[in-house]
Formats: structure tokens, sequence, C-alpha cells
């Protein structure tokens, strides 16, 4: 019997589990729990859109600039509620307390233009003027920010530094109007716009940056331009060049009708104290407005109001400078622990003075700077220039010749060129190091876009020795090719 017990145990085994109630598995079928996981995911889309369809029913979203004023209440819950509907406006609200310093009279100035026109929705045409640097275009920017004007107007900004030629300016403006034109040619877009000004639409501020770069033989299309808010309605258009007397001198015949004449705004180069102003107010943003010492800021700014008064360029010396002092600080200091543990800086008079010696006086070495200062992109704009004045048979340097040929130069070494843009930058970067001088010449169009004039500052047996000791630069010192298009 002893045999059969451990067969007997499993029998016994067998009926208990039998009587113990196990829950049936049931079978997940896969492509219904992916069903199952997409319709998840749609619900809480659909309750995502309903929340933002709530809000915009609350608040609004085209004419509202603000929700409505509500009651006081106690409970928290409100916050987070505040909180979610300003999130679209935290930047114009942060700017609107903080307008550009040393530009708050302009900036005044033009939103109660703006302001008054879009509030009598009455046509007008502003031409704004001024060197560049001078705030222009960022205090224009700032106003176009704020919210009612925003809103209230049908924004339309063009930079003409981009126009390839005057009359593409109607092609452009239809493309940011949204408008079906019968073709491509001028007269069709032309045709066009004109026909939308004059149905019932919404307050449209069309702004022009670098206006004057739509120079013409006639001035045809700055005339037509012009005369758009005297014979449509709802219509404001803004210029902005550098050149002080555009309208007076190229433009004779807006003078003749009051009805054509645009109001104008000038923007003063920036005096000694709103430099010193507007270095501050950036310093203190980034936590270090003891970096400068008070002697050594006051001599950057002097100088720069006397030159120029030009902000980007101070700030872009500015920016030289604490470099500068960076690298004085840190050559002495042999001890790589000490130098992660302090790394603040003061920049001191001996700093300002030579780096406004480089820029401004003769003492920089040419040599240094195309050895180990200068990015790629600028040795190819100076190469470009020396290819131009050593080889062209046009001696003069303007923005837009320069740019063909910078672009034929970095394409044949198979690198990336940037495009007018960009080079512009590029070439302001050139003119802090005091390698160029950009808005040199006259005409209407000399200080702005492909039209600006550009004059060599270093010295051209100096740059020309620097370059021909780099076996790349050399090359395209000699490669005649890239003078022309053939």
């Amino acid at each position: 019997m002893a045999g059969f017990e451990p067969r007997t145990c499993r029998l016994q085994m067998s009926a208990v589990q039998a009587t113990i109630p196990f829950k049936v598995k049931k079978k997940v079928n896969i492509n219904l729990k992916k069903d199952k996981i997409v319709d998840d995911t749609l619900k809480k889309k659909q309750k995502l859109r309903r929340k933002n369809e709530d809000y915009e029913l609350t608040y609004g979203t085209e004419n509202d600039c603000s929700p409505p004023k509500q009651a006081k209440v106690t409970d928290n819950s409100d916050d987070d509620v505040d909180k979610e509907n300003s999130n679209d406006q935290n930047i114009i609200a942060d700017n609107s307390i903080k307008p550009l310093v040393g530009r708050e009279k302009e900036i005044a100035w033009l939103e109660n233009y703006l302001l008054d026109h879009l509030d009598n929705e009455e046509s007008a045409s502003l031409y704004i003027s001024g060197q560049p640097g001078t705030g222009k275009t960022a205090s224009l920017t700032y106003i176009l920010n704020i919210p009612k004007i925003r809103n209230g107007y049908k924004q339309v900004y063009v930079n003409c530094t981009m126009m390839k030629s005057a009359a593409s300016i109607y092609s452009r403006i239809c493309s940011e109007l949204q408008l079906k034109t019968t073709g491509s040619t001028e007269k069709a877009c032309l045709t066009a716009i004109e026909k939308y000004f004059k149905n019932n639409h919404k307050m449209i501020l069309l702004v022009l940056d670098e206006i004057d770069q739509l120079d013409s033989k006639r001035q045809s299309v700055l005339y037509t331009i012009f005369e758009w808010p005297s014979v449509n309605r709802k219509l404001v258009l803004v210029g902005i060049a550098n050149a002080l007397d555009l309208t007076e001198r190229s433009l004779p015949r807006l003078q003749a009708r009051c009805s054509l004449r645009p109001r104008t705004l000038h923007f003063a180069p920036y005096t000694k104290q709103q430099i010193i102003d507007i270095f501050i107010s950036v310093l203190e943003k980034e936590d270090r407005s003891n970096v400068f010492s008070p002697v050594a800021l006051q001599l950057l700014a002097a100088k720069i109001a006397a030159v120029s008064g030009d902000m980007r360029r101070a700030l872009d010396i500015g920016k030289r400078v604490i470099e500068l002092a960076k690298r004085s600080k840190f050559s002495e200091n042999h001890c790589v622990d000490s130098m992660m543990k302090d790394d603040s800086v003061t920049v001191e008079l001996k700093q300002v003075l030579e780096v406004l010696d480089d820029v401004y006086g003769g003492g920089r070495k040419i040599e240094n700077d195309v050895e180990e200062g200068l990015p790629m992109q600028q040795k190819l704009v100076l190469c470009s220039i020396m290819l131009m004045l050593t080889k062209g048979k046009n001696k003069d340097l303007v923005m837009g010749k320069l740019h063909d040929v910078y672009k034929r130069v970095a394409r044949s070494r198979n690198i990336a060129p940037l495009d007018i843009g960009e080079m512009m930058s590029a070439c302001s970067l050139l003119e802090a190091r005091g390698a160029l001088r950009a808005g040199v010449g006259a005409g209407a169009g000399a200080g702005a876009g492909r039209a600006r004039r550009l004059r060599l500052q270093w010295d051209e047996a100096e740059l020309l020795a620097a370059l021909q000791d780099k076996p790349l630069l050399s090359a395209i010192l000699n490669d005649v090719s890239c003078l022309s298009s053939s």
C-alpha cells in the first residue's frame, strides 16, 4: 500500500483544486487594446479643445486685448486661471513695463499716433529716419507688439533689403495680405492690392523697413506707395530709412499736396548719457551691473557718442572690452581651480583704451585678427572685398555687389554662404573691429540695404599680406572667376 500513497495524494490534490474558484483570464485582442488607447487620446484632445473654446468664448480672440475686469476674490484657484489667461501676453506685459531705454519720447509719440488713427479709422503716412543703430526698427517692433495695436491693425511688415527690384514689393505685399492675383506681373499685383484697399477691410498697418531700397529712376514705386493712404481708407503707411530728407529730396511731388505729405519722426544718434543708461540696463538684466568701472563706461560712451551714436556698435565694442578683460584676468591665474571659482571680471580704463585704439586708432595688428580673431565667414567677406579692389574693374564697394561676389567665393570653396541680411551683420561686426566703414556715399539708397556703400578702413597692403599667408585665403585673392556670374 505504501507504493500507492503518492497517487492517492495526487488524486486528493486534484479534487481540492477543482473546488477552488479561479478567475477566468479574459483573452485580450491586441488590436482592440490599441483602439482603446487611440480613443482615450482623442477624448483627451477633445477635452482640451473644449477648454480652449470656453476660454475664447469668455475672453475673445481678436478684438479684446485683455480679460474683462472682475471683482477680486480670495479663492486661490482664481490665481491659476489668471496665470493661464495671461500666458500669451507675458512678453508684452514685461515689455510694456520696461520700454526701450533712451527712446521713451519717440515710443510714446508713435503709440499715440497709431492709436489715434486706429480709433478714428483714418489713413495716414509716416516717415521715420535715423542713422543705423539709433533704435528705429527696435522701437517700432516694440510698438507693434502692444496688444491694442497688435489686435486692432492687420500688420504687414516688409524689409525692403530683400527686394531684388523696386517693383517686386507689390508681389511681396500681395503675399503678406494673401491676395489672389490674375498673374505674377507687377501690374497684376498692383491691381489686386488697390482693389483690396477699396473694399471694406480691417485697419491695415503697412511697415516698409529700409524703404530707400525702393529708390528707382522716376521714383514711380515710392510715389505709388505714398499715394495709397490719400486715396484709400483704413491704411497707415510707415516707411523707415536712414536718410533724413528722403521724402523732400527724392519725392518733391509729395510736398505739393498736403494730403500726400507724410509726417516725419527723426531718431537722433544716442547721446553719451543714453548710451550709459542702456549699458546699465543691459548689464542689470544679466546681473552684472558692476562689470564696468564708472570711468571706463564714461569713456566708452563718450567716444561712441562723439563718433556715431550707433548703439549696435557700442554694444559690439562693449562685448570686446569684456572679453579682453576676461583674458587679461585669466592669464594672470595659473590655477584652473581658482579660475573656475572666481569668474567675475571688472573692466578698467586700460582695456577700453586698448579696444578703442584698435577700432578707431592705428594700433591694430591685422595679422593677429586674421590669424585668431576672425570667424571664417568674416574672412571670406574680407577676401571678397580685396578681390574686388585688386582684380575688379569697378572699385566701388556696394553691399549688393559684394554679396554676389561673396556667394561665388563661398560656393566655389564648398562653404554655405550667408544671405544678405546675415552678411550685413557680419559687416557690422567687421565695422566694430574698425575694418570697414558703412554708409559712405551719396544718394537716397546710399545708407541702406543692397545699395549701402562700404569703405575699407584697414591698410590695404597690410591686409593683403596677412591674407596671403593662408593657402585657402590666398587662392581666393587670385580667383577672378568669382567676379562675374558667367
